[in-house]
């Protein structure tokens, strides 16, 4: 009886990575660690299991009723895979709250899962760097973390006009919603949720939607004035005096002077409509756009989220930070041309001899290959070597050919008996005799 054959593909949603894939998601993470360490900031990590309660606090009901996987271990404890890094992040933070010096400056580049519909730039599966800033409550702090973001963008070789960042504010939002419009607290939620849901809608929808959750023609029409308005039209929906007093528009205006004195400014925009679907949001949000009319759409963001720590306790800590995926970013890369051409890290293949006479003991061949090898690698080269000692030549230089490798080592029997080697240019087809001493003096 036929056994049925096991599937090859990997869960739906998830990444087999290849070692071509490789090449270009540690690309992406080299590229990530370096900017931050530019910066100072320190890498730490966590397990991917956590507790589903720190999810279900404060995460967001969209992720948690349909997108977390959660399930019950073998002592009857709700786990969860996590969605996401930051209350993991500021778990952590909890347990040494006491221990840590602020200001606080973490990156972390880890593993998340979300049960959603997979889609170009978006699976169930995905890697994400962190960086966050604790302990700092002044605009400097999102300045620094801004600084990051456009660092990292033209790093990848971005440039003005392929990618925005855009900010506002979730104080704005209470100044429209509770001060100036004077709604009831379960209802502001539900009209912040649908205003974090306008881009994607048509004007006479989004006034469709805000007119059953209870809003009147006019209330509507005011909130959706303020989703189009301007740092300068914003006094034109919410009155000077509650503005003018609001920290939100404190901190947008202090953070853009930052951002023009070092000359980045011209990155971001004031947009009242980045609203970000995280509950802990509590003040500044922002998120990049990707300006490509093949994928024009969010590919990351960020907030405030000063209150976060509470779920924990008694705590005190301003906090602000972004994450960024590597499933759009390399969409963002490749839509753009900015991904560069991987090639192989091994820098010579080194070929073993055959055996074609019984004057020599193939074994003596091999161990010839195997000691240049080690000296290749005590030189800190990358290097590979042939494993069967009676494969004809030519079939191990055309698999150095396939595997994009840049030198071949070849010794026959004349260079074993003088101790010298052929290097062979794979690409040029030239070749040259050293003697074994000469090569390593004169490595390429």
């Amino acid at each position: 009886m036929n056994k049925q054959k096991l599937s090859t593909q990997p869960y739906k949603g998830a990444r087999d990575f290849y070692p071509e894939d490789m090449r270009a998601r540690n690309y992406i993470f080299e590229t990530w660690k370096k900017v931050c360490r530019l910066y100072g900031f320190e890498e730490y990590d966590f397990p991917i299991l956590e507790p589903f309660e720190i999810f279900a606090s404060k995460t967001g009901e969209e992720i948690v009723n349909e997108q977390l996987f959660s399930f019950e271990d073998k002592g009857g404890r709700k786990l969860a895979v996590r969605p996401e890094l930051t209350p993991g992040t500021v778990r952590m933070l909890a347990q040494k709250y006491k221990e840590l010096a602020q200001p606080i400056k973490w990156f972390m580049i880890g593993n998340n899962w979300r049960f959603e519909k997979p889609q170009l730039g978006r699976g169930r599966e995905f890697y994400q760097l962190e960086v966050n800033i604790f302990g700092e409550q002044s605009a400097a702090a999102d300045f620094e973390i801004f600084s990051i973001i456009i660092n990292i963008m033209t790093a990848f070789g971005a440039k003005q006009g392929q990618f925005e960042l855009l900010v506002s504010d979730r104080r704005l939002i209470s100044a429209l919603l509770n001060d100036t419009l004077k709604l009831e607290q379960d209802r502001q939620a539900k009209v912040r949720r649908m205003m974090d849901k306008r881009s994607k809608m048509q004007k006479e929808e989004f006034l469709a939607s805000l007119k059953e959750l209870g809003l009147s023609e006019k209330t509507g029409e005011q909130v959706e004035l303020f989703m189009q308005s301007t740092m300068e039209t914003l006094n034109t929906v919410i009155p000077v005096e509650i503005l003018s007093e609001n920290d939100g528009y404190k901190t947008i205006i202090d953070l853009f002077n930052l951002l023009k004195a070092a000359d980045l400014s011209k990155y971001c925009r004031f947009d009242p409509s980045i609203i970000r679907g995280f509950d802990y949001s509590d003040g500044l949000v922002y998120e990049v756009f990707d300006k490509n009319p093949k994928n024009s759409r969010s590919i990351f963001g960020g907030e405030r989220f000063d209150k976060l720590i509470n779920i924990f306790g008694d705590f005190d800590l301003a906090a602000t930070g972004f994450a960024m995926g590597d499933y759009t970013l390399l969409e963002f890369l490749k839509n753009w041309n900015l991904l560069p051409e991987f090639k192989t890290e091994t820098e010579y293949f080194i070929t073993v001899w055959p055996q074609e006479s019984q004057s020599t003991d193939s074994g003596d061949y091999f161990d010839y290959a195997q000691e240049i090898a080690k000296r290749l690698r005590e030189k800190g080269k990358n290097c590979i070597t042939w494993l069967n000692k009676n494969t004809k030549i030519e079939k191990q230089l055309k698999y150095a050919d396939k595997k994009s490798i840049l030198y071949s080592i070849i010794a026959g029997e004349q260079e074993f008996e003088n101790k010298t080697v052929i290097i062979k240019n794979m690409q040029t087809q030239k070749q040259e005799t050293k003697s074994l001493e000469d090569f390593f003096n004169t490595l390429y």
